[in-house]
Formats: structure tokens, C-alpha cells, sequence
């Protein structure tokens, strides 16, 4: 039965040959050919120069003057077929200028092998190629679209994924606006690259979010993230597990800017990088937890630091860091050295440390989110201690509506204004009455 051959690509050996002056493939039309009635479907064959062959070429103008040209008197066609699917023909040609005689069986048992194997290896780069792209797209669709707009810092983030069109990894990254003004970062790594690292960053990212909304310390949610993790590899029972061999890590941080304090828990992640306005760049020196899933019980530790104003701190997943020629040490001072040169917008850091920190094509994707932090003055604050008494809901409504209203404070989109209120642990004899928070 008729069939559609589509050219994907030309040989002519050896290279010097005059014939592979005039290869003209790949050419994106279909070319029809109708083989022998006694050719088996799916079969490779030789055959000699008839009108049926000399048809297939006359179908591309330059190919046909090619044809006409050299006239070969030798044709030996062999099917790409791999995994049920046809995937094209390869066609082999002996013009009449070469002193090579026509093409015999042993000769098709030779590109039978041939072409198998080259249709094996076209079938592994196309699905490669499909996984990769349906990776990539699936993490692309998880990562934030747009971080959000937020008092207590300036935020550039950005994900590149690796050079090898084979690999699309698990890092991510995250702005979480918290209550009081805060707000927390994160950063991390799952172990592992394809559609099962970027769904599983995809669902540890909303397992975040969500532990994030109870106002956790960042030590406590890595620990309800390392239970969350251990629950789910334990019902994936032989299946791929989402810690695999070297666990998840992840780095949370939360910035207060009243108080000018970030407060950091690291699960095996690299520690990040403080900028201050003097242009000192230094590793926070924090206690590195161990991997989430591969913990075995042991306690992930919480650091606190004074941040000055205006000072950058920059969280990266360790592919910024490491490759074949630098250890996670020499690639962090590399990075302290770039941070403390560079002077200027958030963006244009961020891709100025990536555009030196990277070669061409990185072995290994790459998550980096670097924020400027700002401060809240007491002017800018209100603070309010509620007894543990439901009483005092409406008066505590009425003092925040009398200091969120019109004229009361200057509100610019730089620098907002916040309050915040605690509900003391303790109940108390009496509730305040309305005009005391006058």
C-alpha cells in the first residue's frame, strides 16, 4: 500500500565526496512511495532503478536533478521501527560513478541492524524530549507566576532550568506573606529530575503554603514538612518515593520588620548570603537540619538574626553553587565575592550572579530568590494586648477601625502602615473598656 516517507537527514561518506556537495535533505515534505507488490509490509529491500523508485525523487525537484544527475543504479531501503511505531526509512544509494556493485542480501541484513538500532536511539530522544518539556511546563505551571506585593521586603526570584534537554529538577522557591507584616521565604530542592521531582516540588510547595497559614516557626513546619514527606513516601509503597536516596531540602525564613529580625530553620539546604548596606557579604551561620524524609527522628534546629535595612540576603538551591569543577564551599565564596560587587536593581543582580555564578548550560536547574528588606519605625506600628476574653472583640474592632481610617496615618505604597494584636495566654480579671484603647 502507498506510503508517506518524511527526509529527516543526509549522509554522504566519505565527506569529501562530490556527492555529499549536492545533499539537499532534510526537506519538511512528504514524499509518497508506492513499494513492490512482493515487498512484505514493514520489511526492509533492494532493488534496482525502476520507474516506481524513479518516481519517489520526482517528487523534489532538487533531489530528481540529483538523481538524474549520478543515476544510481543501486537502492537498498530499510525501515526505522521501534516500540510498534514507524518512525520513517532509511535509504541507502550506490551511484553509477562508484565501482561498489549493487546492494545483496547480506548487505540488507547489515542495515536491518542498522536502522533498528538508529530507530531506537530516535525513539529514546523524542520521549526524552516529550518528558522533559511535560516536566518543565508542569513546574513552570507550579512555581509562582508573581510574587506578591508586601511591606517587609523587595523580592526578585527566578527559576533556570538545566542545560541538558534531559533534565528538569525539583528546585523551587516562594513568597509567603505572613501576619504583622512578615513575611517568609523559601527555598528547595527535591532529589531526582523528570515529571516525579517537579509534581512532588509542586506538592510540597502547597504543603508549605498551608503550614505557613497556622503562623509556624520555621523549625516546627520543616518538622511537620519531614512527617508530611515520611506519610507519603509510606503510602507510595513501591513506587517512586519523594524523599529517594538523598532526601528533600528546604530552607524557610521568615523577615519581621518591626522588629528587624529574620528567623531561619535549614533541612540539609546551603546556608543563605547577607549583604549589608556596608557591602560585607556573609554566610548566615545557621545549624544545617537533616534531609526532609531521611531525618530519622532528629530535631531541626532555629536560628535568629538581626537584619540591618536595605541589606540583601540571598537564598539559592545548591546548582548555583556546585558543579563538576567547584566544591559547595569554593561556590559559596564565589557567590559571597559576586554579591558583595554587585550594586544596583534586584533583577539585574539576580542575573548578574547567575550569568557569573553558571556556565553556558548547568549540569543541574538552578532556584535563586534574592530580597532587600525594609523596616517598619514605631510610628508605622500599633500594637494591642487583648485579654483572653471574647468580650473585648468589638472594642478591639473599634480601635483598629480608629486607626486605619482616613487621616489617621500616612500611607504610601512604599512604606504601609501595619497593626497587629496579641491575645494574651492569660484571661484577665476585667476586658478593657472602649475608651481605653482611645
Amino acid at each position: 500500500m502507498p506510503g508517506l516517507c518524511r527526509r529527516t537527514a543526509p549522509h554522504c561518506a566519505p565527506p569529501s565526496s562530490p556527492h555529499s556537495k549536492q545533499a539537499g535533505w532534510p526537506t519538511t515534505r512528504p514524499v509518497r512511495h508506492r513499494p513492490a507488490a512482493s515487498s512484505p509490509a514493514g520489511a526492509a529491500s533492494t532493488c534496482r532503478q525502476t520507474p516506481e523508485i524513479m518516481d519517489w525523487p520526482a517528487q523534489d525537484p532538487a533531489r530528481a536533478a540529483w538523481v538524474r544527475e549520478h543515476q544510481p543504479h543501486s537502492f537498498l531501503v530499510a525501515p526505522l521501527r521501534a516500540r510498534g511505531t514507524n518512525l520513517g526509512v532509511a535509504v541507502f544509494t550506490r551511484p553509477a560513478r562508484s565501482a561498489a556493485p549493487p546492494f545483496e542480501p547480506a548487505d540488507l541484513q547489515i542495515a536491518v541492524k542498522l536502522a533498528g538500532r538508529a530507530a531506537v536511539c530516535i525513539d529514546n530522544a523524542r520521549r526524552y524530549t516529550r518528558e522533559h518539556g511535560i516536566a518543565l511546563a508542569l513546574q513552570q505551571s507550579l512555581l509562582p507566576q508573581r510574587l506578591p506585593a508586601q511591606a517587609a521586603v523587595e523580592v526578585a526570584g527566578r527559576y533556570l532550568p538545566a542545560g541538558s534537554p534531559s533534565v528538569a529538577g525539583g528546585d523551587r522557591f516562594d513568597v509567603i506573606p505572613l501576619s504583622g507584616a512578615r513575611v517568609a521565604s523559601v527555598v528547595g530542592d527535591v532529589s531526582g529530575y523528570g515529571i516525579h521531582a517537579s509534581a512532588t516540588m509542586g506538592r510540597l510547595r502547597m504543603a508549605v503554603r498551608t503550614l505557613a497559614d497556622v503562623d509556624l516557626a520555621p523549625d516546627e513546619l520543616l518538622s511537620h514538612l519531614e512527617d508530611l514527606v515520611i506519610r507519603l513516601d509510606a503510602d507510595s509503597g513501591s513506587r517512586e518515593r519523594i524523599a529517594g536516596a538523598y532526601g528533600v531540602s528546604c530552607l524557610y525564613a521568615i523577615y519581621d520588620p518591626v522588629s528587624r529580625t529574620c528567623t531561619l530553620a535549614s533541612a540539609d539546604h546551603p546556608a543563605p548570603v547577607l549583604v549589608t548596606p556596608e557591602g560585607t557579604a556573609d554566610l548566615l551561620g545557621l545549624p544545617m537540619g537533616p534531609p526532609l524524609g531521611l531525618g530519622g527522628g532528629l530535631p531541626i534546629e532555629c536560628s535568629a538574626f538581626e537584619v540591618p535595612q536595605g541589606s540583601f540576603l540571598a537564598l539559592y538551591t545548591d546548582g548555583l553553587v556546585v558543579d563538576a569543577h567547584r566544591d559547595v564551599t569554593e561556590g559559596q565564596d564565589s557567590l559571597r565575592t559576586v554579591l558583595a560587587a554587585v550594586v544596583g536593581p534586584l533583577e539585574s543582580t539576580g542575573d548578574t550572579v547567575l550569568k557569573t555564578m553558571l556556565a553556558e548550560r548547568p549540569a543541574d536547574d538552578v532556584a535563586r530568590l534574592i530580597a532587600r528588606t525594609q523596616a517598619l519605625d514605631a510610628s508605622q506600628v500599633a500594637v494591642l494586648d487583648l485579654p483572653a476574653d471574647p468580650a473585648v472583640v468589638a472594642a478591639a474592632r473599634s480601635w483598629a477601625s480608629a486607626r486605619s481610617g482616613p487621616g489617621t496615618w500616612t500611607i504610601s505604597a512604599s512604606s504601609p502602615n501595619w497593626w497587629s494584636a496579641s491575645w494574651s495566654p492569660t484571661p484577665s480579671g476585667t476586658a478593657p473598656r472602649p475608651a481605653d484603647f482611645g
